[in-house]
């Protein structure tokens, strides 16, 4: 059999390694560290049985990945979806391990996971599935062990039924178990804008170095949900011209810019982003027009013309496919891999700078860090606070990654690896694990 013609599947942790081993390749690791940094040191797996309202069984699988713990304890959400999956969960893990490096928190990586639709469970179900992962991973889970967090459909309510739960079987206070709680059950002000906030902070600072006039500036957003959303509020405020704006149900676009305030008021009415225009698949031409807006799906408005591209959404949307007719002289990742590694090459060569999602996106694990260091202490973390804060560790994680990407001419998510990658090996040397 010739083995060199079979072709592995591209799998999320696939691509992870795809940039991770060209990183391996430039600082000339040895064997040892990259046998370290190529696979997580755990993976835990188990089937969570949960008995619904009308007294049926329903299995549930469910996972949780702790990738590299040299920094600190492991930390990473625990999403609920039905496309969830031990290869998804490994490289979430493997990329919050690059991202609490490179963010120089006190963190390793960790990724959890229920493959399950949130949405068809009632709300008590959903209470019993949350209670019923805290106890099936109890043993290695812990606020100096592994610290989870929300993720895709999780939410401050289930935060705390898993710390309630932690807290009644292991007979412990534990406030910093999990991050991203209710503020009244030990959360933290501002960790709900965090991931925006934390990339608004990052473009801002590209801009200003750039010498760009923000009202200049073209602004597409992929993804209208807790990130998308409050990106486009926090841009609009600071006089960026959001043109153009999707979710689930597909987008609308004005070359004339569009307020999000307005559609995020239509949007928790209507249950979408078009709901001002459009009532399913009908809408009112007229009124649109008028308005000067046109209806647009997701694939389309990734190529619409614009000056930044914020993918806030799903993975994998800018492909090898798309790649050239993305016209966006910069792409700002919100969410986590919407970028394919065949695409961000071609980007490179075209010109187009990405901003990484480990880069773009920290902003909600150093605000988890920021309630995680809130629980050890007991003191209460103001507003400004947080903010302050936040800023300044974005935007030092942001300078690291600019020198290094300067300094070897290199793409910007091959400098955040490369800084990061370097950051988990220097621990590592020091407690003598390679």
């Amino acid at each position: 059999m010739n083995t060199s013609s079979i072709t592995l599947p591209v799998t999320p942790y696939t691509r992870f390694r795809t940039t991770l081993d060209q990183t391996i390749e430039r600082l000339g690791l040895c064997s040892e560290e990259i046998a370290f940094l190529s696979q997580p040191q755990h993976v835990h797996r188990c089937e969570l049985t949960l008995v619904k309202d009308d007294g049926s069984e329903a299995i549930f699988p469910a996972f949780r990945v702790q990738f590299n713990n040299a920094r600190g304890p492991y930390k990473g959400g625990i999403r609920f979806h039905p496309d969830a999956n031990e290869e998804e969960v490994k490289a979430l893990a493997a990329l919050m391990g690059i991202k609490t490096a490179l963010a120089d928190i006190p963190f390793g990586g960790a990724k959890g996971g229920v493959q399950c639709d949130p949405k068809k469970l009632t709300r008590r179900e959903l209470e019993e599935l949350s209670r019923a992962y805290v106890r099936a991973f109890i043993n290695i889970l812990g606020p100096y062990r592994d610290c989870a967090a929300p993720d895709v459909n999780t939410n401050p309510d289930i935060m705390a039924w898993m710390r309630d739960e932690y807290e009644r079987k292991q007979d412990v206070y534990a406030p910093g178990f999990i991050t991203g709680k209710p503020l009244s059950y030990g959360g933290i002000p501002g960790r709900d804008t965090a991931t925006a906030r934390g990339g608004f902070f990052i473009l801002e600072e590209l801009v200003n170095f750039s010498a760009l006039n923000p009202t200049e500036l073209r602004v597409v957003i992929q993804g209208f949900g807790n990130a998308g959303a409050h990106m486009a509020l926090f841009l609009h405020r600071a006089g960026y011209n959001v043109v153009a704006v999707s979710d689930s149900q597909g987008g609308i676009y004005s070359p004339d810019g569009i307020d999000p305030f307005r559609i995020q008021k239509y949007k928790k009415h209507t249950g979408s982003v078009t709901g001002e225009y459009c009532k399913g698949s009908v809408c009112d031409i007229e009124k649109m027009k008028l308005d000067h807006v046109q209806r647009v799906t997701n694939e389309e408005l990734l190529e619409l013309p614009c000056d930044i591209l914020i993918p806030a959404a799903l993975d994998n949307v800018i492909t090898e496919e798309n790649a050239a007719r993305i016209e966006a002289k910069y792409v700002l990742e919100l969410a986590n891999g919407p970028t394919t590694p065949e695409a961000d090459a071609l980007l490179d060569v075209r010109g187009v700078m990405v901003i990484p999602d480990v880069l773009a996106n920290a902003g909600g694990v150093v605000v988890s860090y920021f309630e995680w260091a809130q629980g050890r202490s007991g003191r209460q973390w103001t507003t400004e606070q947080v903010k302050e804060d936040l800023r300044r560790i974005m935007l030092a994680a942001f300078t690291a990654v600019r020198h290094e990407a300067q300094r070897h001419r290199i793409s910007y998510r091959q400098a955040a690896f490369s800084v990061g990658v370097q950051r988990m090996l220097e621990t590592m040397r020091k407690r003598g694990w390679v």
